[in-house]
C-alpha cells in the first residue's frame, strides 16, 4: 500500500493531515479545548507548520513554548518531519 500512495502521488497530502491532526490533539492535551481553540493549524508543506490565531495571548504562548511544542509533535509522529512553526496572526 505505501508504494501505491507514494504512485498516487498522495503520501504528502496524507503526511500534512496527519501533522495538523496530531498538532490540534497536542495542543488540546497542553492548554485544554478552549484556550487551543484559539490556534488553528492551517498548512503544512516542506517541513513548515502554520497556525494562525485571533489572539495575542496565544500567539505569545505559542511562541514561547514551540520548542517543546515540536518536540512533542515529532515524537508522536514517530519522524522528525516537523521543523519549523511559523505563528501568524489573523483578525487583529
Amino acid at each position: 500500500m505505501p508504494k501505491a500512495i507514494r504512485g498516487a502521488g498522495i503520501q504528502e497530502k496524507m503526511t500534512s493531515v496527519k501533522v495538523l491532526e496530531s498538532s490540534a490533539r497536542i495542543l488540546k492535551g497542553r492548554w485544554g479545548e478552549d484556550k487551543a481553540s484559539l490556534v488553528e493549524f492551517v498548512s503544512f508543506v516542506q517541513g513548515t507548520l502554520k497556525a494562525q490565531t485571533t489572539s495575542p495571548a496565544a500567539m505569545q504562548t505559542l511562541r514561547v513554548e514551540q520548542v517543546s511544542f515540536l518536540n512533542d509533535l515529532n515524537r508522536l509522529l514517530g519522524e522528525k518531519a516537523v521543523k519549523k512553526l511559523d505563528i501568524r496572526s489573523f483578525g487583529f
